[in-house]
C-alpha cells in the first residue's frame, strides 16, 4: 500500500498505532498467518511430487518471508520494514506467476529461476528509488497473476476443490481488507478484533490452498 511519508506504517490499516515494541499488535501478529502456511507446505513436502518438492520448500520458504515482512511491518516497524513487506510479497506472487506455467510451455526452470531473481532485483530497486510505487508494482503483479493463471487453467489439472476453496478465501480476504481500512466505518482502531488481520489469515490460507491446487500443471511436461 502507499502511504504518505508523514504518516506511520500501517496508519490505513485501521489499527491504532502504539508506541510500544509492536506498533499494531493485532495486524503484526496476524501476519505470521503467512510464516503458518510457509511452515505446513515445507513440512508436508513429502506428500508433494518428487517433481514439485523443491518448488513446495521454495515457496514456503517466500511465505515464511513474507509474515517476517508483514510483522516487521505493523509491528517493531524499523527502517526497512516497508521494504521487507513490500519485496516479499511481490517475490511470493512472481514466483506463483513464473513456476506455475513454466515447465508446461516448454520453458526450463532454470531460466523461470532466473526471471524471477532478475524481476525481484528490478523491483527491489524501484522501491528503494521510490518507496510510493507499491500500489504500482502490485497492481502489475496481480494482473501477470491472472494471465499465469488463463495459462495454467488451459493445461488442465487443476485440483477442482483445492481451487474452489482458494477463490474462496481470496473473496472473503478482499471483502475484510476493504472492511479494514482506516476510512471504513467497520474500522475500530482499539478495537482486538481487526479486518486487517482476518485479511492476513485468509489471504494466507488461500495462496496456499492456490499453491496446491495448481501441483499438477505446475510439474506437466510440455506436449510434443
Amino acid at each position: 500500500m502507499v502511504l504518505a511519508s508523514t504518516l506511520p506504517l500501517g496508519a490505513a490499516d485501521c489499527e491504532v498505532v502504539g508506541g510500544g515494541w509492536l506498533s499494531q499488535p493485532v495486524n503484526a501478529w496476524s501476519s505470521l498467518a503467512y510464516a503458518v502456511v510457509g511452515i505446513v507446505l515445507i513440512a508436508s513436502m513429502s506428500q508433494a511430487p518428487r517433481s514439485d518438492r523443491t518448488l513446495r520448500v521454495a515457496f514456503g520458504v517466500l511465505m515464511v518471508a513474507t509474515g517476517v515482512g508483514s510483522f516487521l511491518y505493523h509491528g517493531p516497524q524499523h527502517a526497512a520494514a516497508g521494504f521487507a513487506h513490500d519485496v516479499t510479497f511481490l517475490a511470493m506472487l512472481w514466483f506463483l506467476i513464473l513456476m506455475n506455467p513454466a515447465l508446461p510451455y516448454g520453458i526450463t526452470r532454470r531460466y523461470a529461476w532466473i526471471a524471477l531473481a532478475s524481476i525481484t532485483i528490478a523491483a527491489s530497486a524501484v522501491l528503494i528509488a521510490s518507496p510510493h510505487s507499491t500500489n504500482l508494482l502490485t497492481g502489475i503483479s496481480v494482473v501477470a497473476l491472472i494471465a499465469s493463471d488463463v495459462l495454467v487453467r488451459r493445461i488442465g489439472g487443476i485440483n477442482g476443490r483445492w481451487y474452489a476453496a482458494a477463490l474462496l478465501l481470496l473473496a472473503a480476504s478482499l471483502v475484510f481488507n476493504l472492511l479494514g481500512r482506516s476510512g471504513s466505518t467497520t474500522c475500530d482502531p482499539d478495537s482486538f478484533i481487526q479486518f486487517h488481520a482476518l485479511w492476513h489469515a485468509l489471504s494466507a490460507a488461500a495462496l496456499g490452498a492456490y499453491y496446491v491446487a495448481t501441483t499438477v500443471p505446475r510439474n506437466q511436461e510440455p506436449s510434443p
